[in-house]
């Protein structure tokens, strides 16, 4: 069964900069002999040391920026406690892993900021679905029917589904700005803890910085 898996490019650039004031004043030649070797010293002292880093405010660990396919609404997602920033993603999707004692297994969550009304993102999570299992020849899976749950003030809905043994959720809120969050959670191998939708819920409530 192919998987693919959209991680988190997290882009920061830091700027470096560095000023000198300029002496206007008129020296003698010793003098200004004398203070030019200082400043040729002292060039080479702080040559090799580290200049104060001009802070990036765009650039903050384990914050990322979701927004909506056309780029029109945007949020901020934070990363969950325990997990790490994937390699490949984008602001349409931002993904987390954490991975198993062996090394290999791993819980991914995605997570998707969409537009379209609860209908619609029900309608595109089962079709992700479907296409997981049909890609897996040896075993149709099962799917869970659609439940809701409250994660503190938040309410969300979910269904969960198995895979050639493997499990996983799709989960959803409606935001305060009338977009969806949409998440996909999956423990992909084995060794791994079972995956349990409260748990869930509340991480996920947790990363929302609206």
């Amino acid at each position: 069964m192919k998987r693919i898996l959209i991680g988190l490019i997290v882009a920061s650039s830091m700027v470096f900069t560095g000023c000198g004031d300029k002496d206007e004043k008129k020296d003698t030649p010793d003098t200004a002999k004398q203070e030019a070797s200082a400043e040729a010293t002292g060039a080479d002292v702080t040559a090799g040391v580290d200049q104060p880093k001009e802070k990036d405010e765009n650039a903050v660990d384990g914050i990322s920026t979701l927004s909506t396919e056309d780029g029109s609404v945007k949020i901020s997602i934070a990363r969950p406690e325990g997990f790490e920033d994937v390699e490949f993603s984008s602001e349409q999707q931002v993904a987390f892993q954490r991975m198993g004692a062996d090394g290999t297994s791993s819980t991914q969550v995605n997570l998707r900021l969409m537009a379209e009304d609860e209908n619609s993102v029900i309608t595109t999570a089962k079709q992700e679905v479907e296409y997981l299992m049909s890609a897996n020849t040896d075993d149709q899976g099962t799917v869970g029917e659609i439940q809701t749950l409250s994660a503190g003030e938040r309410q969300w809905s979910f269904f969960s589904y198995t895979v050639a043994g493997e499990e996983g959720y799709r989960l959803w809120t409606s935001l305060a700005n009338g977009c969806i969050l949409s998440c996909a959670v999956e423990n992909i191998g084995s060794g791994l803890e079972p995956l349990a939708v409260d748990n869930l819920a509340q991480m996920l409530s947790a990363s929302i910085q609206e």
